[in-house]
């Protein structure tokens, strides 16, 4: 206690401002709090079935008691603070404050808030530490691309055998029209080539350059696109390729695990599969099909194939056309057996039967590779950052509210904010009967309420009146403010989309400059917003409570 004792004199005789807000003793012990989660973190992951077991590293977290853990422990730090930190004030107490003081003494508290409740960071570089010296991410890299290869021949999902997956070789990858008979040149241009298959018509076609794919695909499907005007698309003969037309691993062209991979990879695995199937080399595919196998009892993979039934059901060559599919996990644990009801609709209703027994069950081998490379790979989680920093520097504001004002105001405060919330709530839901419908309504509600709130708070200190007015419109403007800019750069972005679409009026992704720069940075300067806010009214709360009565 001596100790403490001596700390605490010398700080309060040449640093009133950090012993007053108890710095150095929350620096303490959040560093120890925080060495604690790091160690909870460090020890959350044992080995390849922790890792399968959550989806993504973050679940470590939330997923699990840590999460409680860790809200208890914030709470309880941060209320014995406040009983400590609320035991003396200077500024209600009339004692002589330095100019500036007030703005540290929030930037502290921010500080100390903020340190408070971020130990999910300790926590996860625990996790990814320990997780890095488990295992080894080139020798994954390396087993991925093995799967990606032969995930070929696991045949265990119709769909992706379907020829409108094909992405190899020119001129594939290709859209597909799908018409009927009732409604054929709905969707199928006759005057050019189509194909028939059982019950159905399909047309292979490319977009023409002048045709914004991306645009047009983000509301339409394959089969629903508007095809009334065919100058927009390229019909390809693919004669050719018409033997796949049923479901063939020649049309398989998906990458199994896109961790750690690129495109430079992805078209080594395009290349690998037209090798493989147009040599017809057995020996390769056994070769592979034993790797596979090998590889899979390092991850724990559930199967009962071997290279032998295995080969069974890929050797159909030439087309290599599917005769069976495999089991996703072991039809013997099901409550039913899956047949694979028609999920394309090129198969319409024509279904690849399973194996009666075979099965290659991955069991959550996805998770297990996705959280090694976010350990190894992953950047700042900056989206809960931006929550913790928005909620730390909130409720800064409210003990600086309370730590300059008084419990009436507070209430006031908080009464005059309902008041408002209700006020705004009221106007948007009768935006359209009392403005007549826009689409910048609400944007002008809320910026119309926090200009007024802005203009009563400079009308009632530059006219003088009552000092518990005053202190509830400048609570409430703290708020206000920021508010303001932010929905003042949402109808600038809208604004200047709006400008653009009737220029180009199929372009709905178009984003400006403005708007680009907003998602990058506009956190930050609307923080920025409220920092020099709340300068400003600690410079002026200190000449408002000088004021009389």
């Amino acid at each position: 206690m001596n100790f403490i004792n001596k700390i605490n004199k010398y700080l309060l005789e040449h640093y009133p401002l950090i012993w007053n807000t108890r710095l150095v003793w929350m620096l303490g012990v959040n560093i120890i709090v925080h060495l604690l989660f790091f160690l909870i973190g460090f020890s959350s992951v044992n080995g390849l079935a922790d890792l399968k077991e959550h989806y993504k590293l973050d679940d470590f977290f939330f997923f699990t008691s840590n999460v409680y853990y860790n809200v208890l422990i914030s709470i309880f730090i941060l209320l014995i603070w406040i009983i400590f930190y609320l035991r003396n004030n200077a500024f209600k107490n009339l004692y002589s404050i330095k100019k500036g003081m007030i703005f540290q003494q929030f930037c502290i508290v921010f500080l100390i808030i903020l340190i408070s409740t971020t130990q999910f960071y300790s926590f996860k570089t625990g996790l990814k530490i320990k997780t890095r010296s488990l295992y080894n991410w080139q020798e994954l890299d390396k087993d991925i691309k093995t799967f990606n290869k032969f995930s070929l021949f696991l045949m265990q999902e119709q769909d992706e055998y379907e020829i409108d997956k094909k992405e190899y070789p020119a001129p594939f990858p290709l859209k597909v029209a799908v018409g009927y008979e009732q409604n054929l040149t709905d969707n199928i241009d006759t005057t050019q080539v189509f194909f028939k298959k059982n019950d159905h018509f399909l047309q292979f076609y490319k977009f023409n350059n002048n045709y914004d794919l991306e645009t047009n695909n983000a509301y339409k499907t394959r089969s629903s696109i508007d095809f009334d005007n065919f100058e927009d698309r390229t019909i390809i003969d693919i004669s050719e390729f018409k033997e796949f037309l049923n479901p063939s691993l020649f049309n398989y062209s998906k990458e199994k695990f896109n961790y750690g991979q690129d495109t430079l990879d992805y078209k080594n695995q395009l290349n690998f599969y037209q090798e493989i199937l147009n040599n017809k080399d057995d020996v390769k595919i056994k070769e592979g099909l034993k790797k596979v196998l090998s590889i899979s009892k390092k991850y724990e993979i559930k199967h009962n194939l071997t290279v032998d039934n295995w080969f069974q059901l890929i050797d159909n060559k030439p087309n290599y056309l599917l005769t069976e599919l495999i089991y996703t996990s072991n039809p013997k644990e099901e409550y039913y057996a899956r047949t694979g009801y028609g999920v394309n609709n090129l198969s319409s209703g024509k279904d690849i039967p399973y194996s009666k027994s075979l099965y290659f069950d991955f069991n959550d081998t996805d998770n297990f590779f996705k959280n090694v490379y976010e350990s190894y790979f992953s950047g700042f989680d900056i989206v809960f950052l931006y929550f913790i920093i928005a909620f730390s520097f909130c409720l800064s504001i409210l003990i600086l509210i309370f730590k300059t004002t008084s419990i009436k105001t507070i209430l006031l405060s908080f009464v005059a904010s309902l008041v408002v919330l209700v006020l705004i709530v009221w106007l948007m839901s009768s935006s359209n009967n009392l403005f007549g419908y826009s689409k910048y309504n609400e944007y002008f509600i809320m910026l119309f309420i926090s200009f007024l709130i802005i203009v009563f708070s400079i009308f009632s200190y530059i006219l003088n009146w009552k000092k518990t007015i005053i202190s509830i419109f400048w609570s409430l403007v703290l708020f206000a403010v920021p508010t303001f800019f932010l929905f003042a750069a949402f109808s600038y972005s809208r604004f200047l989309k709006d400008v653009y679409l009737e220029l180009n009026p199929q372009n709905y992704n178009y984003k400006s400059n403005f708007e680009t720069w907003f998602q990058n940075y506009g956190f930050w300067a609307i923080l920025l917003v409220s920092i020099i806010t709340i300068y400003v009214y600690s410079l002026f709360i200190r000449k408002l409570k000088a004021r009389p009565e």
